[in-house]
């Protein structure tokens, strides 16, 4: 899991899993952008989950989906935004979200991302599609 902004989080499916072991970044919300449902699940953790593809463009309302539920669980918490492995729907979303309220234009935020977490490997079809949601 990587910290990408005070209360915005990165991660992996297996991030997600690990929360029930232990919750030591004081995660509130769990966003899953991954097919695979998370198995172990923290009681009163709140679960949100829409699946996106990695490889093609994400549909204007999925993508608007992701944003509102970013927007409206981290006024009250700290969010953890995963997909498969956190390389490439998470943070590419991430930066979408930073773009979207204004932190930064969407390039500079996933470079900023790629910074704190230099594994990443966005999707271009997914990265250029959720530039054209902005």
């Amino acid at each position: 899991m990587t910290q990408i902004w005070e209360r915005l989080w990165i991660g992996g499916l297996t991030d997600a899993e690990r929360l029930v072991k232990g919750n030591p970044n004081h995660i509130d919300t769990v966003i899953s952008l991954c097919e695979e449902c998370i198995v172990s699940k923290l009681h009163g953790m709140n679960y949100i989950q829409i699946s996106i593809e990695d490889d093609r463009p994400i549909p204007v309302g999925k993508f608007d989906a992701v944003m509102d539920a970013i927007a409206e669980n981290i006024r009250w918490g700290t969010v953890l935004l995963h997909c498969g492995v956190g390389l490439s729907r998470a943070p590419c979303l991430a930066a979408g979200w930073m773009a979207a309220v204004g932190y930064k234009n969407i390039d500079a935020a996933i470079f900023e991302i790629e910074r704190l977490r230099p594994i990443i490997n966005p999707s271009d079809i997914l990265f250029k599609s959720i530039r054209r949601h902005l």
